[in-house]
């Protein structure tokens, strides 16, 4: 997996596996191993928070979403309908007699 990451081919793999171990000694590797194993367990534990606290913010996000969504939905059931009948336009002042306008 490590060598899919780094495009690395099996002949460099293996050339890096020789140098680590005339390095290191035999003795060594298996403290690297265990220091790898650590470092990997807590990237893995601090890539899963970070998925936790994302879903947490989105669930969140969601609820309140539904929240408004229940609020402006109970709000228009409750506004009565507008008038569907025309108003009746304004009757002209009716004159009398002997005035003059």
């Amino acid at each position: 997996m490590i060598a899919l990451l780094f495009d690395i081919s099996g002949g460099e793999l293996l050339v890096v596996l020789v140098f680590i171990l005339i390095f290191f000694g035999a003795k060594g590797i298996p403290d690297i191993a265990r220091g790898m194993g650590r470092f990997m367990r807590q990237v893995r534990e601090a890539s899963n928070e970070v998925q936790r606290e994302i879903h947490k913010g989105a669930n969140e996000i969601r609820r309140t979403t539904e929240e408004h969504q229940r609020q402006f939905l109970s709000a228009v059931e409750e506004t009565p309908p507008p008038h569907t009948t025309a108003p009746k336009p304004s009757e002209p002042a009716v004159k009398q007699e002997g005035e003059e306008a």
